[in-house]
């Protein structure tokens, strides 16, 4: 049976191989829907239907180049399990492990329109978050991370938060490292974040978004979310590897917890950094997208984490923020080595419908972290002034001092 884009998922892999590259996408199409036919006779209705076929294939020198395939939704069980079904069949598989090619790689998928209902999205994006900020449209959404990342109690949590809300840091998240540990409790924590950030609100009149980071095992991940907003959070950070990528779609369809999702990344490069192999950090930010995060890293330009090159970081936030009926957009998140120095740089690649987010970058400015937090709001202004950041800090001290 012949398939096309409305009634299946299309994969694009990057292949490398010493044989035919049509063939060798012959082969691991066939072996990722339903093998070789082992009945008597001729293949039935049925297994004809349920057979993926090659797409297209675009070969840039021999045996290495792109392979698009089609996977018939007919094989999926989107209504129960949409994630799953798409992760068996793309990757779970043998895609990467097949003897008929020396590299393979995920570049993109592509869900036909009318199955993306079978996924939540996102429920802010960046209109859901200006609204619950108070943030105009052009303005800068400045973010920070608790910092240092572990050894520090409630209270000293509590007050690194209560000092990035006075210089007007409009979403605070906690470091991946920072879990739920006897000398500083999640509840707590929680607790005594809230009530700062509610202090810092009474003197500066702007709302916070904190999300404290709730990893953990799969049937405690819910509770731990409870825990958190009951004692006052406004968002949550869950890191989707750690907790499974079903951790977001859990959060995101159930309506106890209707707030902002930070979807964290860290272990996305072990699945895309080597060149050629595994999966492409656009496939999953995709998934993200569609399980409903609403918040993903994008590699600061000038930082200290590898992302890639600036089409590649752009193709990355373009997945992002790319028209998709049903599905809103997904705020990319310039963090991992930003700072006033360098913020002009990746507004000017990225744009302004960002959360900049900022850790060791405003809290180590040696005049503190208010001082740090407007150093990074100044850098912002520069930018949007058209100005150098070194005419702009002739006349702005707290960036003049973080330069």
């Amino acid at each position: 049976m012949a398939h096309d884009r409305n009634d299946s998922v299309l994969a694009t892999y990057y292949i490398e191989t010493e044989g035919d590259l049509r063939r060798v996408a012959e082969h691991m199409v066939e072996l990722e829907t339903t093998g070789a036919w082992q009945g008597a006779g001729e293949p039935s209705a049925l297994f004809r239907e349920c057979g993926g076929t090659v797409y297209e294939v675009n070969e840039v020198e021999p045996g290495k180049g792109t392979v698009s395939v089609l996977f018939p939704l007919v094989n999926m069980n989107l209504e129960e399990a949409a994630y799953p079904s798409l992760w068996l069949t793309m990757v779970g598989g043998g895609t990467h492990a097949l003897t008929t090619y020396e590299k393979s790689r995920l570049l993109d998928f592509q869900v036909p329109e009318a199955a993306l209902h079978h996924f939540p999205g996102p429920r802010f994006g960046i209109e859901g978050t200006r609204e619950i900020l108070g943030v105009k449209p052009g303005e800068l959404i400045v973010g920070t991370i608790v910092k240092p990342t572990a050894g520090l109690t409630a209270d000293e949590v509590a007050d690194i938060c209560y000092q990035a809300a006075l210089g007007g840091v409009r979403f605070i998240k906690d470091d991946e490292k920072m879990l739920n540990v006897p000398y500083c409790p999640l509840g707590e924590r929680v607790r005594k974040v809230s009530q700062a950030l509610a202090k810092a609100k009474d003197q500066t009149g702007l709302e916070v978004l904190y999300a404290p980071h709730i990893t953990t095992n799969p049937d405690r991940l819910k509770d731990n979310a409870r825990i958190a907003l009951e004692n006052g959070a406004n968002a949550l950070m869950v890191n989707f590897f750690a907790a499974g990528f079903w951790s977001l779609e859990a959060l995101a369809r159930d309506p106890e917890f209707a707030v902002p999702i930070y979807a964290h990344c860290g272990g996305k490069e072990a699945f895309s950094r080597a060149p050629g192999q595994g999966v492409d950090a656009n496939v999953v930010a995709k998934f993200v997208r569609l399980l409903g995060g609403d918040y993903f890293r994008i590699s600061t330009v000038g930082g200290y984490m590898v992302g890639g090159t600036r089409e590649e970081l752009l193709s990355l936030k373009n997945v992002m923020v790319e028209p998709t009926p049903g599905i809103k957009d997904m705020v990319p998140a310039i963090s991992g080595g930003l700072k006033p120095s360098n913020l002009p740089t990746n507004l000017d690649i990225f744009g302004m419908d960002v959360m900049v987010l900022a850790g060791t970058g405003i809290t180590s400015h040696p005049w503190g972290i208010p001082a740090g937090t407007k150093a990074m709001q100044q850098a912002g202004e520069a930018f949007r002034a058209g100005v150098s950041l070194a005419e702009y800090a002739r006349i702005h001290e707290e960036l003049r001092a973080a330069l």
